[in-house]
């Protein structure tokens, strides 16, 4: 089983995946990789894989990743390695919205079989969203871009998750709670 989890930008997906992973040992854990900074409190190699920009264009060209994306300025990407690896058991996979939107069609295509896939997609209200992005100090013109960004994913894929999850403000429990039982049913 594969499960995915994606989302709007600062939707809280990062802390509930944690919560998911901790609820369910069982569940392997994609890590990714990003051309972004670290964060107070991430690891290389545990959060994410962390790459400069120029790194991560090299990456592509020699045809490391399985699946990349630019967003909010950044780059985002699944090494292929890593996604052979993890896909050996129950996988949970935390990608971009739009990725999420294709996966199931990624997935054959690139490994040539189908896998039992549950895309899960974190919401939250933009008033919520727009205090977090503040919140990390990023330009205006970057937090409009990144809520736009998520409008017009929302708009062309919305159709593809199977389960919409809203991560309310003070909610954090409740929503890991919803996210729980659906992995448990998948």
């Amino acid at each position: 089983m594969l499960v995915v989890l994606t989302g709007k930008t600062a939707s809280g997906k990062d802390t509930i995946k944690q919560r998911l992973l901790s609820k369910f040992p069982n569940l392997k854990k994609v890590i990714t990789t990003t051309s972004r900074s670290l964060r107070a409190g991430e690891i290389n190699d545990v959060d994410y894989h962390f790459l400069t920009r120029e790194e991560f264009q090299k990456k592509i060209e020699t045809g490391e990743f399985a699946e990349y994306v630019e967003y909010g300025g950044n780059l985002y990407g699944t090494y292929k390695s890593e996604l052979e690896i993890a896909l050996t058991g129950d996988v949970l996979w935390r990608i971009d919205p739009s990725r999420a939107g294709e996966v199931r069609d990624f997935l054959e295509k690139s490994f040539n079989k189908e896998f039992k896939v549950c895309v899960i997609y974190i919401t939250a209200p933009d008033e919520v969203i727009l205090k977090r992005l503040q919140r990390r100090n990023l330009p205006q013109e970057e937090i409009k871009k990144r809520m736009e960004d998520d409008k017009n994913i929302w708009e062309k894929y919305s159709q593809n998750y199977d389960f919409i999850v809203e991560n309310k403000e003070g909610s954090l429990e409740e929503t890991v709670d919803k996210v729980s039982q659906i992995v448990s049913r998948a």
